[in-house]
């Protein structure tokens, strides 16, 4: 069926009948609707009167996202074994800007990988901005539901400390990387079911490399689904070396962070990357690649998102302190996983502390371009 308006929807809705499409998507603008549209079921028998029904010819169908179309359609389509080129996985990593290593977590260490989530949610890990201290009676699905993402947990965790560097990440990292490896984060995400994804973005916008070797290393700690929200890479979207514009973005799928635009692909172009609990995901700084929500009706798509590139390189990620150049600046806080730092002689320094990443359910004012926008205002008013 085809429907003018909003009110005829209703009616439609009310009736059981499925609306295949309507004149002017600009009527619905929420997401929510196109998940009712898509649920409600059939009754052909209903007769309708004729001024709900509009010719054929003169729509076109809805667009639904990628997420809601693939899971119209039944199986999985997991990722089970390594992915090779020429029998190696570099091979692969350069042509598509991703590869995954499946299988390189037991199921012992992915049980203290959750655990330890639990506690660090709780505040048992010590002080994390955004972090509510839970007392013992808060049940546990209720504390994990309250934090979709927290940065920089291997500061006051010892445990994710030791998953920055297993023996098939490092592996991964040494092959394709270089001899020599830092990492300078991690993240921790919960995303219980409702939480939303992340849109299109590329990750050497936010950890600017100077040889472009960023390396993200995404553990997987269940099964990651397209309905719990996945990731989508766009294969071989790192080979322009190029950073696509950030614009801040509203879209009720995904949460605070902005989304990267004018790049000269397409949804259809995206593929999703369904892995089994215990998998890694590495994937190029310049990659596309974005998640949409948890729609699972229940559970979590729980990852530790740890991020690499060659110490042979410097890292520009804060402004320069005192009489250092923006040339010569280098980011310190930094952890060795494999070889040695050739700038040993700068040391380290402690500068990162762990935070809650904003989901965008209690707003999105201070992250991002909106912040930016924010400071830009004013300045003029000053």
């Amino acid at each position: 069926m085809r429907v003018r308006s909003r009110e005829n929807w209703i009616f439609l809705q009310e009736k059981g009948f499925v609306v295949l499409s309507i004149q002017d998507s600009s009527e619905f603008p929420s997401n929510k609707f196109y998940d009712e549209l898509w649920s409600v079921v059939s009754y052909p028998s209903i007769q309708l009167e004729k001024e709900h029904i509009m010719p054929t010819s003169t729509v076109s169908p809805p667009q639904l996202d990628p997420q809601l179309e693939y899971l119209s359609k039944s199986g999985q389509t997991f990722i089970t074994e390594p992915t090779l080129l020429n029998g190696n996985l570099n091979d692969f990593y350069e042509a598509n800007g991703y590869l995954v290593v499946p299988n390189a977590l037991s199921m012992l260490e992915l049980e203290q990988l959750r655990d330890e989530t639990l506690r660090i949610c709780r505040g048992e890990r010590g002080v994390i901005e955004g972090v509510v201290p839970a007392p013992p009676e808060v049940d546990d699905a209720e504390v994990l539901r309250n934090y979709l993402c927290i940065h920089f947990p291997h500061k006051i965790s010892d445990v994710m400390y030791k998953y920055l560097a297993t023996p098939k990440m490092v592996g991964a990292l040494l092959e394709i990387i270089g001899p020599d490896v830092k990492c300078m984060q991690s993240m921790l995400f919960i995303k219980a079911n409702g939480k939303p994804g992340q849109a299109w973005h590329q990750d050497e916008d936010f950890i600017p490399t100077r040889d472009r070797s960023l390396v993200g290393g995404w553990i997987a700690m269940d099964d990651a689904t397209i309905e719990n929200g996945c990731l989508w890479v766009i294969a071989g979207s790192h080979k322009h070396g190029l950073l696509w514009p950030l614009e801040m973005q509203n879209d009720s799928r995904f949460d605070c962070a902005d989304e990267s635009r004018g790049f000269p692909y397409t949804d259809a172009d995206a593929t999703a990357v369904e892995v089994k609990a215990g998998s890694i995901v590495f994937f190029n700084g310049y990659l596309l690649h974005r998640s949409f929500p948890n729609r699972a009706q229940s559970g979590y798509r729980r990852v530790l998102v740890n991020h690499y590139m060659s110490a042979s390189s410097l890292l520009p990620w804060k402004l320069p302190e005192g009489k250092e150049h923006m040339a010569t600046a280098d980011y310190r806080d930094i952890v060795m996983v494999a070889g040695r730092d050739p700038y040993s002689w700068k040391g380290t320094k402690e500068i990162a502390k762990p935070m809650v990443r904003p989901s965008g359910e209690g707003g999105c004012e201070k992250w991002g371009a909106r912040r930016e926008k924010e400071r830009a205002a004013d300045q003029v008013n000053m």
